[in-house]
């Protein structure tokens, strides 16, 4: 064994103890962050409008801090990014997160000196997580080649001087040692923003590499083994285990990753797949990380930087809505999620919904989001963007929408790479033909959402957005079978999976 590899083992014995005094002590451990977080924002700006040196319990800060998204704070935000000092945290942010926003735009997350060390804390976690199971050695690891498959490294300097990009390209900026002794693909890919490009590029310098470790979005990562596969001359099927045959841990995280598992097992050898392992990691912080190899649930990272409030998803939007601790909370109910964070987010509206499987220890899985939205591919788009992009290619094509909903096609047989499919209803069919109407909805939506532009970029990711055009009524014929009709009973915009598609295929007899 390297001394490298003996090093890091006994590191990760270390940090399992951690890990094991925030299980015993979730209570105790968020008390601690949230006072922390109090003393350091309570000479800022927002900290001397809202009274934190008044503030002594959680309570006192529901009442004080209320509950806002991106856009119930955007002056803030804009302050922050034009360089303004000690506007939600002592100094000046110079480095964002860029994500996909909604009336906004994209979002600009601020990454403090203090988030972005959280942010690396629990990535190299990870590692420790990985040696709990059945006993293997994270070190070993070390041995071969740790590859990110993430966005461009590529930042971009705001008029303040402050840099702003893809949160996983700035990750991956920040490697250090002993990560970036062994890190793959290099900086010059990392800099790639063209990800058809990227991937060819990634596969042809691996493709001969000892590769252990991969993390990066489901789908990118299954168009990388296809990749492989083809530069080396082998089937799919096992491929990944002649290539790769000491890839141990696969790093996953953004999207369900349940309609991607059986793809993924097909390119390993019988027994030899690798530990597949779920993370919860938003632009606004680290949340979770998978606890063991046959749940799914996360265990929630209490001790490290963010403050969880949760509100029940039953009360969302009312004022008086109840916002719990972790040590409040009840298994099996859906809960908004709410955090500060020492990046100066308070009571910041994260937009997801979880529900807590264990509450002591506090384990969660992501059960979707606030908003109507489609997320399959990591494209991030919610509903004012589908109805949007809908209401654009109406314009475009002559063509009058009577109901619509839409939802995503999974990659399968035949079908290499997902897409988003539209259930359309019309009163006045597009004169340019449903093709027409389909290309339409694709463009606005890549002008409308960066993350589905990047997705889409070369037919890689994501394939054009189809259109299924069904018969009138056929809306109105599904809403009666599931008893919904009625002013109060609304056809959904877009969902993350295919239950009002395929209902509606049958309803309108193509399924």
């Amino acid at each position: 064994m390297s001394a490298l590899a003996a090093a890091l083992n006994v590191w990760s014995k270390v940090v399992q103890r951690r890990i094991r005094r925030a299980r015993r002590d979730p209570v105790g451990m968020q008390r601690r962050v949230f006072e922390r977080l109090l003393r350091k924002g309570r000479r800022t700006a927002f900290g001397r409008q809202h009274g934190f040196d008044r503030i002594r319990t959680p309570d006192d800060f529901a009442r004080a801090v209320p509950v806002a998204d991106y856009v119930g704070r955007l002056e803030m935000f804009e302050r922050i990014v034009a360089g303004e000092r000690d506007v939600a945290w002592p100094g000046r942010v110079r480095v964002f997160a860029q994500t996909s926003g909604t009336t906004a735009g994209d979002k600009r997350i601020p990454l403090t000196r203090e988030m972005m060390r959280a942010n690396r804390r629990a990535a190299m976690r990870i590692f420790a997580y990985y040696d709990r199971r059945q006993g293997v050695r994270a070190g070993d690891l070390f041995r071969g080649k740790l590859l990110f498959l993430g966005g461009s490294t590529d930042l971009t300097r705001t008029e303040s001087g402050a840099l702003i990009g893809d949160l996983s390209g700035i990750a991956t900026r920040s490697i250090v040692w002993p990560i970036s002794r062994c890190y793959e693909p290099g900086k010059d890919l990392a800099l790639i923003d063209d990800w058809e490009q990227k991937v060819r590029r990634v596969a042809e310098r691996t493709v001969r590499r000892d590769v252990r470790f991969v993390t990066g979005m489901p789908s990118w990562v299954k168009v990388l083994f296809d990749r492989l596969c083809e530069l080396r001359g082998v089937a799919p099927e096992g491929g990944i285990s002649r290539i790769w045959p000491n890839l141990r841990l696969f790093v996953h995280g953004g999207v369900n990753f349940a309609p991607y598992r059986r793809s993924f097992e097909r390119y390993f050898a019988a027994g030899a797949a690798p530990e597949f392992l779920e993370v919860y990691p938003a632009s606004e912080g680290f949340i979770g990380i998978q606890a063991e190899r046959d749940r799914p649930d996360l265990d929630l990272l209490t001790d490290n930087g963010l403050f969880y409030e949760f509100v029940p998803l039953s009360e969302w939007g009312r004022d008086d809505a109840p916002r719990l601790t972790v040590g409040r909370v009840e298994p099996d109910v859906p809960y908004c999620v709410v955090l500060s964070t020492c990046a100066g987010l308070w009571a910041y509206d994260l937009g997801d919904v979880v529900r807590f499987t264990s509450v002591r220890p506090p384990r969660l899985v992501f059960a979707g989001r606030n908003k109507h939205f489609i997320n399959a591919f990591g494209e991030n788009i919610i509903g004012e963007q589908v109805s949007a992009a809908v209401a654009e290619a109406a314009a475009h094509t002559g063509a009058e929408v009577a109901e619509f909903t839409a939802g995503p096609i999974y990659a399968g047989a035949g079908r290499p790479v997902g897409a988003h499919e539209y259930v359309v209803e019309f009163s006045q069919p597009p004169g340019e033909g449903v093709e027409a109407f389909a290309a339409a909805i694709d463009d606005a939506l890549k002008r409308l959402n960066h993350d589905y532009a990047v997705k889409r970029g070369g037919d890689v990711g994501m394939t054009g957005v189809e259109v299924t055009q069904v018969p009138r009524g056929t809306f109105y014929a599904w809403m009666k079978q599931r008893g919904k009709l009625g002013g109060q009973h609304k056809v959904p915009v877009c969902a993350n999976d295919r239950t009002a598609i395929d209902a509606l295929r049958a309803a309108g007899g193509l399924a």
